[in-house]
C-alpha cells in the first residue's frame, strides 16, 4: 500500500539585480552630505607690470577672470592699487606697511573685451630717483580678496625727451637710420647719459605691432636684416637701464621707407677674348651678387657699344659667331639682377677676329 506525505513548498530565489534595484531606490531617499557655499573672492593678479615711459609710470595686468577656487569671477567688484615711492637707498621691508591705497579701479568701468589692464601714474621732478613699487589687489562685492598681486618696482630714471628728426636712407645692403638725441630732461632740466636706444620696425600698414630688432648706443643705426619690395616703419627711444629696471622715453616720431630694389649687380670681372676662326670666344668670372639673373655682352666696332646676344646669358661665356676676318672689335660685359636693373660695363677687351 502507497501512502502520499504532503511537502511544503520552498521560497523562489530573488534575483541579485531586484536587490540592487531596492538599494537605490532606498538611497535615493537619505540626503548627502551639503556642499559648502563658494566664496567667489578673485584670484590675485599674478602679472602685473610696471615701466616709466617718458613722464609716467606705466602699470599693466591681466584682467581678473577666475575666482580662488577657479570658478568663474561673477562677483568681481573692484581692484585697488597699493605703492609706495622710497628714496632710492631706503630698503622696502614691509609693502602692506610702506605702501598705501593709490588709486580704486571699479569693474564696472573696465570694457568687457579688454584683457590687458593699463594705469598711468604721472611724475615730476620730485620722484626723480625713488624706487617705486606697486602691487593690486582683487576685490569681490563684499569687499573680500586673497591678498596681494606680485609686487613690482622701477626706479624713476632723469629721461630725456624723444628722440627727433629720424632719417632713413637706403642702400642695397640695409636701411640707415639716424636721429637726433635731446640734451632735455624730460622732467625739466638737463638729462642723465643714457643706456642707448632701442629701434622699432613694421610693416607699413600691417596690424602686427612693432617690435624692437636692435639696440645700440649711438643715434644711428643699420637694419640689415630688411627685404626688398617690402615697406617698413620705423621708430626709436632712448633707455635707461638700471639694474632690473628699464625706463624708456616715448616713441620718436615715424618714418617710412619702400624698400625697392634699384641697385644694379657690380660689373663682371676678369673678361677674356680669344680669336677663333669665324668666331671669337669670351669667358668671364662668375658673378657673386646673391640676386644675379643673368649677362649681357656688347660689342663695338667703331661707333657705340650694342648687345648681340639675344637672350640673357646664365653662364659667363658667349661665343660670337657674327664676326669678320680681319676686322678689330670690342667687348664689354654687364651684368643683371632678378629686377631687371643692369651693371656698369667691365673693362673693354679688344681683340682682332680672324
Amino acid at each position: 500500500m502507497f501512502s502520499l506525505r504532503s511537502r511544503t513548498a520552498l521560497p523562489r530565489p530573488v534575483p541579485a539585480v531586484l536587490w540592487l534595484a531596492a538599494a537605490f531606490l532606498a538611497g535615493c531617499g537619505v540626503p548627502g552630505e551639503p556642499l559648502p557655499p563658494l566664496l567667489e573672492i578673485p584670484a590675485p593678479v599674478q602679472d602685473l607690470s610696471v615701466v616709466q615711459v617718458g613722464t609716467q609710470l606705466q602699470l599693466a595686468w591681466s584682467r581678473p577672470r577666475l575666482t580662488t577656487e577657479g570658478t568663474r569671477a561673477r562677483r568681481f567688484d573692484r581692484m585697488e592699487l597699493y605703492g609706495a615711492f622710497l628714496p632710492g637707498d631706503a630698503p622696502l621691508t614691509s609693502f602692506s606697511e610702506q605702501s598705501s591705497r593709490l588709486a580704486t579701479i571699479l569693474a564696472q568701468s573696465l570694457p568687457e573685451t579688454e584683457e590687458r589692464m593699463v594705469y598711468t601714474i604721472p611724475l615730476d621732478a620730485s620722484h626723480l630717483g625713488s624706487q617705486a613699487t606697486f602691487a593690486l589687489k582683487v576685490l569681490n562685492d563684499r569687499g573680500r580678496d586673497a591678498g596681494f598681486s606680485n609686487v613690482v618696482s622701477a626706479r624713476i630714471a632723469n629721461l630725456p625727451e624723444p628722440p627727433s628728426d629720424l632719417q632713413l636712407t637706403l642702400t642695397e645692403k640695409a636701411v640707415r637710420l639716424s636721429w637726433k638725441s635731446s640734451p632735455q630732461s624730460a622732467l625739466g632740466g638737463s638729462a642723465a647719459p643714457i643706456s642707448g636706444y632701442q629701434v622699432f620696425r613694421q610693416e607699413a600698414g600691417s596690424l602686427v605691432p612693432a617690435a624692437v630688432i636692435g639696440e645700440t648706443p649711438s643715434p644711428a643705426y643699420e637694419d640689415a636684416a630688411f627685404e626688398f619690395e617690402h615697406r617698413y616703419v620705423y621708430s626709436v627711444r632712448a633707455f635707461v637701464r638700471q639694474g632690473d629696471s628699464l625706463a624708456v622715453t616715448p616713441l620718436s616720431a615715424p618714418g617710412e621707407v619702400a624698400a625697392v630694389d634699384r641697385f644694379p649687380p657690380a660689373p663682371p670681372e676678369n673678361v677674356r677674348a680669344v680669336a677663333a676662326p669665324g668666331a671669337v670666344e669670351l669667358a668671364w668670372s662668375p658673378s657673386a651678387e646673391p640676386d644675379l639673373a643673368g649677362y649681357n655682352v656688347y660689342r663695338s666696332e667703331e661707333a657705340a657699344f650694342t648687345k648681340i646676344n639675344s637672350e640673357l646669358l646664365r653662364i659667363p661665356v658667349f661665343r660670337d659667331a657674327t664676326v669678320r676676318p680681319g676686322v678689330r672689335y670690342r667687348y664689354q660685359v654687364r651684368a643683371s639682377d632678378a629686377k631687371g636693373n643692369e651693371s656698369g660695363p667691365s673693362e673693354e677687351v679688344p681683340i682682332t677676329a680672324e
